[in-house]
Formats: structure tokens, C-alpha cells, sequence
């Protein structure tokens, strides 16, 4: 509103005027006569020079309404006499509706509510700590922590005696014996899928279960982990032993060979120790 009074009076009052826009460039002569050297332009905040070329400046204005340009001096050729040129009056409009630029009034004074003095003299306004009081003492935490484990130990040593109450011992001679007869298990062996269809290694994997079954039921070596040069040791101590190794000495080689070195057979072969095992539980397999 008030841009465009002063527009309709400027114009109205005979004064030259130009229009422009707001951040945009725009070129302005000072119409300096012949026979005058202008001296350089003087530059305020009220806008950014972009050249000046004779008495012809090219700026951008950065206010809004009416920009104030300083004069421009210039030296006469001939008299060496410094003259003002004024500038012309140059009018900002706005590049985006009026109702935008209307800024509320920033309220005076300031209402803060910092207290007055140092940081320091106010920073245990903001110790909120202090209210939970006293850190609880650990006295309790280690006592509640070994209980805790008591309990726990306690659990699980009731959960193995448990377990090998319910489970039959591994040196108990009858957690090897199976619904069939000890005889009836080799015969068993003959008709099984590994036979059939030639898979020696695991065929002499079941012939070594059910021979070291017949030494865990009349020996009481029932271990597992040993290897047969361990258990021919063990045996070595044992009644009778020496003479069941030699008559099995046949037999754990052949199972040696086929387990650990793949040997290779054929079901000839593998009747014939089949038999052979048939033949030491026969002699062997009792307590």
C-alpha cells in the first residue's frame, strides 16, 4: 500500500523513477553528459554490484520500497571541475504478494525464565538426582546371588540323578540284549539292507555292535570308545580271555578292515564271517 503511494507520487511529481524487481538485476544510467569521466560507484547493503560500465551500473537491489543509490562524481576532460550526478529513483517492488511479508511484532522486552546470575549459581535447581536419595546398598545382591545358584545346582543335580535312575547303566550287560535271541540278532544280519545291497563298511558296523555286545555280556567290557587292541588288552586280564581273542582274531581283523580301510567284499565273504560271529556267540554270548 504504501509502495504504490509513493509510486503514484513520484510520478506524479515529475521525478524519474524505475521500476524493478526485488533480487533481480537491473541496469541504471546516470545520463552523465559528454566530456565527464565518472569516478567508481559506491557500494552500500542496500544492494550488490555487478558492474559499471561508463556511467551505467548494473546492480541487485536487496530492499524493498524506494532505493536510496549514492551520486555519482565525475571529472570534466577540458576543466578538470569534479560534478555530482544524482541517481534516479528507483522503485523495489515485491516478487511475492503483500500478505506474506507481514511479520508479527517480536514482543518487547523479552520474557525468559533464566534466573539471573551465573550458571553456576543456579545449576542445583537441576540436580533431580537428589530426590531418589540414598543408592540402595549391595549387601543383599551377593547373598541373593548364591542362593540362586544354590537352587539352580541343587535342580540340576536332581535332574541327572533322575536321568541315570531312569536310564540303564552303560556297564549293565542287559542294555545289550535285544528282544531276539543272540543268535537269532546274526541270522538278523543276513536279511538286512546293507547286505542286500552290498554296503559293506555298514554291515560290519552292525557285525562289530553285536560282537562287542557278546564281550560286554560275558566279559563286563562294555566301553565303547575302546578300539579292539584296547579290548584284547582288557581281555588278557580276564579268565578265558586270551583264548576268545584268538578265536576272534579273525573276525575283529576282517571288521578292522572293512570299517576303517573300506576292504571291499563280497556276499560270500560276508556269510562266511557272519558265520563266524554266529559261531562265538554261540560258544560266547552268556554269563
Amino acid at each position: 500500500m504504501i509502495l504504490g503511494v509513493l509510486s503514484i507520487f513520484l510520478l506524479t511529481s515529475g521525478i524519474e523513477t524505475l521500476q524493478c524487481s526485488l533480487g533481480v538485476p537491473v541496469t541504471i544510467d546516470y545520463s552523465i553528459p559528454e566530456g565527464y569521466v565518472p569516478r567508481p560507484f559506491e557500494v552500500t547493503d542496500d544492494f550488490v554490484l555487478l558492474e559499471q560500465r561508463g556511467d551505467s551500473i548494473t546492480i541487485i537491489p536487496m530492499v524493498l520500497d524506494t532505493l536510496i543509490l549514492p551520486p555519482v562524481y565525475a571529472v570534466s576532460d577540458t576543466l578538470e571541475v569534479e560534478k555530482e550526478f544524482p541517481p534516479p529513483v528507483v522503485v523495489v517492488t515485491r516478487t511475492i504478494p503483500d500478505t506474506t511479508w507481514i511479520v508479527p511484532v517480536f514482543p518487547a522486552p523479552l520474557v525468559h525464565t533464566i534466573p539471573p546470575g551465573l550458571p553456576q549459581d543456579y545449576l542445583h535447581r537441576h540436580s533431580f538426582w537428589e530426590r531418589w536419595g540414598r543408592t540402595p546398598s549391595n549387601g543383599l545382591l551377593l547373598p541373593l546371588i548364591l542362593s540362586v545358584a544354590a537352587v539352580l545346582t541343587a535342580l540340576l543335580v536332581w535332574f541327572i540323578h533322575r536321568r541315570r535312575n531312569k536310564l540303564p547303566s552303560v556297564d549293565d550287560p542287559s542294555v545289550f540284549r535285544k528282544s531276539l535271541s543272540p543268535l537269532d540278532e546274526v541270522q538278523a544280519l543276513l536279511n538286512s539292507k546293507a547286505f542286500v545291497e552290498g554296503r559293506w563298511p555298514e554291515y560290519y558296523m552292525d557285525v562289530d555292535r553285536l560282537l562287542r555286545d557278546t564281550v560286554a555280556i560275558r566279559f563286563g567290557i562294555s566301553s565303547r570308545a575302546y578300539t579292539w587292541r584296547q579290548i584284547r588288552r582288557q581281555l588278557a586280564k580276564e579268565k578265558n580271555g586270551r583264548k576268545f581273542t584268538n578265536n576272534a582274531a579273525e573276525l575283529t581283523r576282517e571288521i578292522t578292515l572293512q570299517r576303517y580301510a573300506s576292504w571291499g567284499g563280497s556276499r560270500e565273504r560276508a556269510r562266511k564271517f557272519t558265520s563266524k560271529l554266529l559261531t562265538l556267540r554261540e560258544e560266547w554270548h552268556r554269563q
